[in-house]
């Protein structure tokens, strides 16, 4: 493990369980800038299929990292940010890659009241994901993780909500959002490789988010935005249920 002489400016997380298949590519992708200003830390779930092998073959290349159970994606993301010294925080998948250099994010780190957000490049589907956000657009969407930098100082007050295993860090920016203290800055740069293929956000639904989204809508978004989703939420459920009812006539053959 490096050992810290001073502050690094940015801390790279990556949470991984039996990732054996793709965590060195990842390592590999943040390796190579790992230094004074630049901490790695990598939160291992208790793999047992050789994960914690690769990760202990990169140890001069990590700056931290730890195997033992966790609770989920999000509460080893918190552990993770335990861990972290950086002035800002950058989340990487263990099937994901850096694909910009540090040394093109850090001048753009400017305001630590400031949570800055790029693009990420979507391996499977090949589409970049996805330009500027507005309060529309984040109340349907939410912004890539893998291509947020958060001031460090976010998670004293907005830790992940575990109640959400998939996309808690879409309640996160919902609250970034509402909170004033902080605002959101679009830089035109990808900053990340996602692998969209096998990330558990896109396979899975998150269902406790699903049931929690209309009051998410109505506590973090002006009335209209909070109106016109809701009615459309409200309406697709309507109308699901309505089909599910409707009996399908046997086809005679004559």
């Amino acid at each position: 493990m490096t050992i810290i002489t001073h502050p690094p400016i940015l801390s790279i997380i990556t949470v991984v369980r039996n990732g054996v298949a793709s965590i060195k590519t990842c390592i590999d992708s943040v390796a190579k800038y790992v230094g004074p200003d630049i901490e790695y830390i990598v939160i291992d779930g208790g793999s047992s299929d050789g994960t914690i092998d690769i990760i202990s073959k990169h140890d001069n290349a990590i700056t931290f990292w730890s195997s033992e159970p966790d609770e989920g994606i999000y509460d080893a993301m918190n552990k993770g940010l335990r861990q972290a010294h950086g002035q800002w925080v950058l989340f990487l998948g263990c099937d994901d890659e850096l694909a910009v250099s540090p040394s093109q994010l850090i001048p753009c780190l400017k305001s630590a009241q400031t949570i800055y957000y790029g693009n990420a490049y979507w391996r499977h589907s090949g589409r970049t994901h996805d330009g500027p956000f507005s309060a529309v657009k984040l109340a349907r969407t939410n912004i890539c993780q893998q291509a947020i930098l958060y001031p460090r100082s976010v998670f004293s007050k907005h830790p992940f909500n575990l109640r959400y295993r998939l996309q808690s860090d879409w309640e996160l920016n919902m609250r970034c959002f509402t909170d004033h203290e902080y605002r959101f800055e679009y830089l035109p740069l990808t900053i990340s490789v996602y692998n969209d293929a096998t990330g558990a956000s896109t396979l899975s639904r998150d269902l406790a988010l699903e049931a929690d989204y209309i009051s998410l809508l109505w506590r973090h978004f002006p009335g209209p935005i909070a109106a016109w989703y809701s009615a459309l939420v409200i309406g697709g459920r309507i109308l699901r249920k309505l089909r599910m009812g409707c009996k399908i006539p046997a086809v005679q053959v004559k």
